[in-house]
């Protein structure tokens, strides 16, 4: 280490000791400081509250010297009317008003009455008021409202109008086969289908109140069955027909339907085949022909 590394070293040293020996001081300096600035903020609060109690009883608010004036001046004497001296307590202060003339009483009575009456609106109607003369004296019908009844008057319906009624229709269809058809064969099949014996020895089709709808009846002369052998197997008969004769209780072409269905269904169970009245094999288009009927029937006018 040369000379002058030497000198400044020491001088830095001499340096770092005078900065610390400064602080040193500054720092007892503030110690003897901070004491009188704690007692000065201790102080404080407890002065302020101090005054705070001591300063309970004064406004909060100067009062102006405006208001100081409006509260010293001396109130007036409050003037009472003649009406209310003397009055006992309960009493009502009611003061008479002077007394009007009569035409003047006469007057305001009318008044009141006119007001109390209801007020309501008459109608009149000229035709409520008929004037009779000589030539034309008056009717008890010219005392009737005219109002709301045509010129032409009120028509009354004709009970005795005619009406046109329907002519009868009849439709047949009938089942035969190859074969004659058994009487047990047929009196199941029948049965089957709906139909029910009757007291005329032929078969029948119901509505919902007993009414027949559709006769099934032998083809064979006289048209009945031998209800009271249900199981002569002996017996024999060559076909059957359906009959339809419009109108009936039920809507012709509901009917006719149901016969179409019932009669394909015995044509099954006997294994036999449709034919029209003149025994003419019936195609679909004639069963489709025989329901336009039904529908052109119940469409026609009454």
């Amino acid at each position: 280490m040369n000379e002058l590394q030497q000198v400044l070293l020491i001088f830095a040293i001499i340096v770092i000791v005078g900065l610390y020996f400064l602080q040193k001081i500054k720092a007892r300096n503030s110690d003897k400081s901070v004491p009188g600035e704690k007692e000065t903020q201790e102080n404080s609060p407890r002065q302020d509250a101090y005054n705070a109690l001591n300063q309970l009883g004064d406004a909060h608010i100067p009062i102006s010297n405006r208001t100081q004036n409006r509260l010293q001046i001396e109130e007036e004497e409050e003037q009472v009317p003649e009406s209310q001296l003397g009055l006992s307590f309960g009493q009502e202060f009611d003061v008479e008003a002077p007394k009007a003339s009569e035409p003047e009483q006469k007057v305001e009575e009318m008044a009141d009455e006119d007001q109390r009456k209801p007020k309501h609106v008459v109608l009149e109607v000229e035709d409520m008021q008929p004037l009779g003369s000589e030539e034309d004296p008056v009717s008890a019908s010219d005392y009737e409202p005219s109002f709301g009844i045509p010129d032409e008057g009120i028509q009354k319906p004709n009970e005795e109008a005619e009406v046109e009624q329907r002519e009868p229709q009849l439709f047949a269809i009938i089942v035969m086969g190859t074969d004659d058809f058994l009487w047990p064969k047929v009196n199941q099949t029948l049965q089957g289908v709906g139909l029910v014996p009757s007291e005329t020895g032929i078969f029948v089709k119901n509505d919902s109140m007993g009414n027949e709808i559709i006769r099934v009846a032998n083809l064979m002369e006289p048209g009945t069955f031998p209800l009271d052998q249900p199981t002569n197997s002996e017996l024999k008969t060559v076909g059957v027909v359906l009959i339809l004769e419009l109108p009936t209780t039920v809507k012709a072409p509901a009917v006719m339907h149901d016969m179409i269905m019932m009669s394909r269904k015995i044509s099954q169970r006997l294994n036999g085949r449709l034919y029209d009245a003149n025994r003419h094999l019936l195609k679909e288009s004639d069963l489709q022909a025989m329901r336009d009927a039904a529908v052109a029937y119940e469409s026609s006018a009454i």
